[in-house]
């Protein structure tokens, strides 16, 4: 199997004392159980692809990226990154690797922004020219000119992210890895993050690795996803096919004034009833519009206040081991 990188039957895994009994058992007693962050999984990602993992909090995303890094040492199985070991290669891979994590800062909180900066132009070795070229390339996207000389401390989250993805990419990685990368953003700092990343991958070739709950995000970063639950990947395709086999669906709460009677709509994938004054529908787009719907319910009853949602990821997990899966979505885009 090639690729830039390569997992081969990689598992991370962890010993803990079994639960119960007293105090006194549990500090003596001998007995652990093995719990798999990330249980055997294959995969390969090719130079200049944007791949995206996906799934709830605890599936396995960060154990991944991690083990990726060279954080985290594999339990079983085996991991290469640029053609090397991540954790005995650690430090020649960062040279070629930058990171964005969205729980922890690569710069210094008390300096201000430009001096992080100063430091890790010295930390990487950065020529002259190449330093002034990135640096320019990502102050010209993430329109970071008004924060540079501010302290990272007083910088608001979204700002301070727009900082931590320049950072990452100041010594001009083959390889860029952003592990929850938009946490606490506003919306405007969440679309420069997301603009700037995809047009990183499609103008200098550089791999991207992202990994988030949110779908939104993953998706219009990246080409390819990867589906994790319980450690797992449970499914591997193109974002283009994806879209396809559950794009559209959305959840939408409708609260009325009075009780509604059961009634049925075609488009309406399904529909539950709290009391007959708050119902939950899930529809196929492609099928009925959520304007249709709401129109419907409005000629049946008052309608006090409607909340609308995307299709969630626990809701596409549920489908895949309800309806299993099928061909299309492993076709290229």
């Amino acid at each position: 199997m090639d690729g830039l990188i390569r997992a081969e039957g990689l598992s991370r895994s962890y010993r803990v004392p079994k639960h119960g009994g007293g105090l006194l058992k549990r500090l003596f007693s001998a007995e652990f159980e093995t719990i798999f962050a990330v249980r055997d999984i294959t995969f390969s990602i090719e130079e200049g692809e944007a791949v995206g993992f996906i799934g709830p909090g605890g599936a396995g995303k960060s154990t991944i990226i991690k083990m990726l890094l060279g954080i985290l040492t594999p339990s079983a199985g085996s991991v290469t990154v640029m053609g090397n070991d991540p954790v005995r290669n650690r430090r020649d891979n960062a040279y070629k690797i930058g990171v964005v994590f969205g729980h922890r800062s690569q710069l210094w909180w008390d300096l201000r922004v430009c001096d992080s900066f100063k430091l890790l132009k010295r930390i990487y070795k950065i020529p002259d020219g190449v330093y002034r070229e990135n640096l320019e390339y990502a102050k010209e996207f993430l329109d970071m000119g008004s924060l540079w000389d501010e302290p990272v401390r007083e910088l608001r989250p979204g700002l301070r992210m727009l900082a931590e993805t320049a950072a990452a990419i100041v010594h001009g990685p083959k390889l860029l890895i952003l592990d929850e990368p938009v946490l606490e953003t506003d919306i405007p700092a969440k679309r420069r993050i997301c603009e700037f990343t995809k047009t990183l991958n499609r103008e200098r070739g550089t791999t991207i690795i992202m990994a988030a709950q949110e779908m939104k995000v993953v998706m219009e970063v990246c080409r390819r996803v990867m589906l994790m639950d319980l450690g797992s990947i449970v499914l591997d395709s193109s974002v283009a096919a994806f879209k396809q086999r559950f794009g559209g669906k959305h959840s939408i709460r409708v609260d009325l004034d009075a009780p509604l009677p059961e009634f049925t709509l075609d488009g309406v994938l399904s529909s539950h009833r709290f009391g007959g004054l708050t119902w939950d529908f899930k529809i196929n787009q492609d099928r009925i519009t959520i304007g249709r719907l709401i129109d419907e319910i409005s000629k049946r009853a008052e309608i006090a206040r409607v909340t609308v949602e995307e299709g969630r990821i626990e809701d596409i997990i549920h489908e895949i081991y309800i309806d299993g899966l099928n061909d299309e979505l492993y076709e290229d885009d």
